[in-house]
């Protein structure tokens, strides 16, 4: 099997694509709160298509932030499993293969 460092394929995971996941995550959540529609948007006549509008651009954003958070996290998902691969091939110890499988149920 190819030489791998472990530690480093956990540490890339979580250290970065899954911060990053997190950060999509919080972003996402972020645009989904602007609730700018009908009467609290604006009062000007024909104000309403300029909220529908907004409505659908916030969504499209919202949908590319979770596209983008879900494949960050299955970036870190496939390091870990890589490392548990590792591992399993170079017969660590069971407690040290747990510890990574802990990490990946966790994300």
């Amino acid at each position: 099997m190819d030489e791998y460092d472990e530690d480093a394929l956990r540490a890339d995971a979580m250290d970065s694509w899954q911060v990053w996941s997190g950060k999509l995550q919080g972003m996402k959540e972020d645009v989904q709160e602007l609730q700018a529609i009908g009467s609290e948007f604006s009062s000007i006549p024909g104000s309403h298509e300029v909220a529908a509008n907004f409505v659908k651009a916030r969504d499209a954003l919202a949908a590319y932030l979770h596209t983008g958070e879900e494949v960050f996290e299955g970036i870190a998902r496939a390091l870990l499993a890589t490392a548990i691969d590792y591992m399993e091939a170079e017969n660590y110890a069971a407690e040290e293969v747990a510890k990574v499988e802990a990490e990946m149920a966790a994300l």
